[in-house]
């Protein structure tokens, strides 16, 4: 199983953004097209609820006591502040490598979460 709307990727690599920068990539192996911007929600949101996540995701094949990269995919405009979901993030075991997007209601954060500002204002 894909990504909600990108069904037939389903292996993906996490590459490392450029010097100082939060952001990363998540490129899809089987389309070379197929990339996208990605934070982890701690650098914005250290209340961020790591533990429905786990739990959320646990259906991937992720063992309970793996430890786990969160992500949450970034939406980019030319004419809008950038947004991120933290509504759907990724979830990934560090040991097994599976992951999966997942929708976490009970976390109080939206779709289309303005974020910029807490990374410029950040000590």
């Amino acid at each position: 199983m894909g990504l909600p709307g990108f069904p037939e990727a389903k292996t993906f690599v996490l590459i490392d953004g450029h010097g100082d920068t939060p952001f990363r990539w998540l490129q899809a192996f089987e389309r070379p097209d197929l990339a996208l911007i990605v934070i982890d929600p701690l650098e914005v949101a250290p209340d961020f609820p790591l533990d429905l996540v786990r739990r959320s995701a646990s259906f991937a094949g992720i063992n309970p006591d793996e430890d786990l990269v969160v992500l949450v995919v970034c939406t980019v405009s030319q004419t809008e502040e950038p947004t991120a979901n933290f509504l759907s993030p990724i979830g990934i075991g560090k040991r097994s490598r599976r992951g999966a997007q997942v929708v976490v209601h009970e976390s109080g954060f939206g779709s289309q979460e303005r974020f910029l500002h807490l990374l410029t204002s950040k000590p």
